[in-house]
């Protein structure tokens, strides 16, 4: 996150095998809005960096997010706020925003605390629910479950 360029971070993962054998993988949101080849460079150092000071291997997925679009905006917001107040534990990731004719998919990760024992078909039934409600019917969401490890 100190890396200019880099607005987010999720889906960290830490791999120790052993003494000298350290390896991170995560996801960094960079600005789709940026060219892509600034984005990598970005990202290349990142990892330059992370081996340097922690002494391991990191492998970041580079995510664009849009930041610059205020309807995906308003809709990331009032998406983050139906996930939360479904369960103030949870968040959002990797939103994105499909328009369409007829309908418009909202495609984002939900991160799950690992209290919740609910199936990935329960709550996704439960969000489509609330985004109906709230948004309106003509939103559809497509969510990939991210359950916590702790």
């Amino acid at each position: 996150m100190a890396q200019d360029g880099i607005i987010g971070v999720h889906d960290l993962v830490v791999h120790d095998y052993g003494p000298g054998r350290l390896m991170i993988s995560l996801h960094a949101e960079v600005p789709a809005s940026v060219d892509v080849m600034i984005s990598h460079d970005v990202i290349d150092r990142t990892e330059h960096i992370l081996k340097e000071e922690l002494h391991c291997e990191a492998v970041i997925h580079m995510d664009p997010v849009v930041t610059d679009d205020p309807r995906l905006d308003q809709l990331r917001e009032s998406v983050k706020k139906i996930v939360e107040d479904w369960n103030e534990k949870a968040s959002i990731h990797d939103f994105r925003v499909v328009f369409g004719h007829t309908h418009t998919n909202l495609v984002f990760d939900v991160v799950v605390p690992y209290q919740v024992k609910m199936t990935e078909h329960e709550i996704t039934v439960q969000l489509q629910k609330r985004v109906s409600e709230q948004i309106g019917k003509e939103y559809f969401i497509a969510i990939n479950i991210d359950r916590k490890y702790i």
